[in-house]
């Protein structure tokens, strides 16, 4: 018999955008020579509801060079993407990409 667990706190604290275009990345350095990257999605700065907080959009921002790195493939290859992104923490307009797919068509 096999059982499946999934964790309902996992899917209500984040929220995914399916078969999207990168449209622009705004690249900032901070403080610390870190890089912070602010995603437009499908030609906005704003996307779907905070996932804690559904009554305001939601920046798309990273830190991860990872992340970044598969953005910028995608934007400069006009690739589709999937994206999962949480609130940072705050419930704000913040929020933070956690995973993002860049699918191969």
């Amino acid at each position: 018999m096999l059982f499946l667990l999934i964790s309902c706190d996992v899917l209500s604290a984040e929220r995914l955008v399916s078969n999207a275009s990168v449209t622009s990345l705004k690249v900032y350095e901070t403080n610390d020579d870190s890089v912070s990257v602010w995603m437009h999605i499908n030609g906005s700065g704003r996307i779907g509801p905070n996932p804690e907080n559904p009554e305001v959009t939601c920046e798309l921002w990273t830190n991860s060079s990872l992340v970044h790195g598969s953005a910028l493939a995608a934007l400069m290859g006009k690739k589709k993407v999937n994206i999962w992104y949480a609130d940072r923490g705050d419930k704000s307009h913040w929020c933070k990409v956690k995973v993002i797919e860049v699918i191969d068509s």
